[in-house]
């Protein structure tokens, strides 16, 4: 499954490094997409429920883009997020 890649890649590395590979997973995975919107966003992650995004939205740990009428997540806030939260193994 493809949120056990990103997950993976996540947990392997920590700071820019894990970021930039992260990023390179998420751009194999959806060819041609610049942002994704909160249900992709959750299912790229691992994450069950899109409200897991909606609350890292409020929180302010997660930034969309707000430029169109629903916010989407551009591939490398949700790598910069999985890289700065995740524990390197």
């Amino acid at each position: 499954m493809r949120e056990n890649q990103v997950a993976k890649a996540a947990v392997r590395m920590r700071g820019t490094d894990a970021a930039a590979e992260i990023l390179e997973v998420l751009r194999c995975q959806f060819p041609g997409r610049v942002a994704l919107n909160r249900t992709e966003t959750a299912h790229a992650c691992g994450w069950k429920n899109p409200i897991t995004v909606d609350r890292l939205r409020q929180r302010g740990l997660l930034k969309p883009s707000i430029a169109t009428r629903k916010p989407t997540y551009p591939l490398s806030e949700i790598a910069r997020f999985l890289a700065e939260t995740s524990e390197g193994v």
